[in-house]
């Protein structure tokens, strides 16, 4: 039977994308304290969430010092593994859904089907049943990372040889309520040490939860994780000795906060007053394409891509700590007005029209 090869296939393609570019949380050499250089991207991929549709670009860095013992170490961003599983495009709050509607609602294959579909639709993106279905096994996958790692004789000498394991500690919660799943990786090799459900997230219920990793008797080099107080004082309990840092994104993000929320609504103030006009004068324009001249017709469709554009402007998303969608949005608009303007001195369209266009 004919089947259709991989390099056949068409790329999916999304209404909304943000783009996102990420390097580890690290920024010194834990050997040498020299600065790290970027070496190479990692990835770069398309990661669908519950709540955006994001491409992301990993990138890589290294001592640039060939002498150091941590020169052949590229390191990662915990943050941008955090996202999905590799090779995944469904991020992990999806895969952790899916799990959790299963496990613990004991819902069908059809039920979770539905429901990621009402999340999803949102986004524009759709998924099979069968998609579905890979997600729910490799939950089930994940949770049992946690008793196969202790016999991967492989892995545990790799790690030894490194110098011990580097973790980032995560806890995920697809929806407040639900149970959340920590997640816990070795960041120098990427592999998954640890996944575990549960729904008291108290200092003593961490630390039992956290001793299987403990247990593998590798030395730790450092831990990255949030700042929820009960995960900070179980690491703090179980490695004492061992160097913690709260992951910058975190910090940051909080930071921001209250300047990303007043970007956030001076956006949407802008785009209440615009948006109606924008549709209204593109209305305009098809009205009065059907009795212009050709000449004429050839300078709306510029003036229609002009207020398309606009519409698009004032949707632009933005990423806190470091992209705001009001300010990206002000800059594309200032950008068509001066395009717009810019025309006019050329005089390839009557002003009267492009002052109205940019009036309006």
């Amino acid at each position: 039977m004919w089947k259709e090869s991989p390099s056949m296939r068409t790329a999916k393609q999304y209404a909304e994308v943000t783009r996102i570019n990420l390097r580890p949380e690290i920024s010194y050499c834990p050997f040498c304290h020299r600065y790290l250089r970027r070496t190479c991207t990692l990835s770069e991929r398309t990661i669908v969430t519950l709540h955006s549709v994001l491409y992301l670009v990993h990138r890589g860095y290294r001592c640039p010092d060939d002498t150091c013992p941590g020169h052949a170490v590229v390191y990662r961003s915990a943050a941008a593994d955090a996202l999905a599983l590799p090779g995944f495009t469904f991020g992990l709050d999806v895969l952790i859904r899916a799990g959790t509607l299963r496990l613990e609602k004991h819902q069908t294959l059809d039920e979770i089907h539905w429901d990621l579909l009402k999340h999803l639709g949102v986004l524009g993106v759709s998924m099979s049943r069968r998609e579905v279905l890979y997600l729910l096994e490799t939950y089930g996958a994940l949770l049992r990372a946690s008793s196969e790692v202790a016999d991967d004789q492989a892995w545990l000498k790799e790690v030894r040889e490194q110098g011990g394991m580097l973790l980032s500690i995560d806890g995920i919660q697809p929806d407040k309520g639900n149970e959340t799943v920590y997640l816990v990786r070795e960041v120098l090799t990427g592999r998954m040490i640890l996944a575990e459900p549960t729904r008291d997230s108290e200092t003593e219920m961490l630390k039992r939860l956290l001793a299987p990793v403990q247990a593998l008797a590798v030395p730790v080099q450092g831990i990255v994780s949030d700042a929820q107080a009960s995960l900070v004082c179980a690491i703090a309990s179980l490695w004492p000795e061992v160097p913690h840092q709260i992951c910058q994104i975190h910090a940051l993000r909080d930071a921001s906060k209250t300047i990303f929320e007043q970007d956030r609504k001076a956006k949407l103030a802008v785009r209440q007053k615009l948006q109606p006009k924008l549709r209204q004068y593109r209305s305009d324009l098809a009205k009065r394409k059907v009795s212009a001249t050709p000449s004429e017709r050839a300078q709306y469709d510029v003036l229609d891509r002009y207020a398309a554009s606009a519409q698009a402007a004032l949707h632009l998303d933005g990423l806190a700590p470091f992209r705001y969608g009001g300010l990206e949005m002000e800059e594309a608009l200032a950008a068509l007005q001066c395009s717009l303007e810019h025309i006019v001195k050329k005089g390839a369209l009557p002003v009267t029209q492009v002052s109205n266009a940019c009036n309006d």
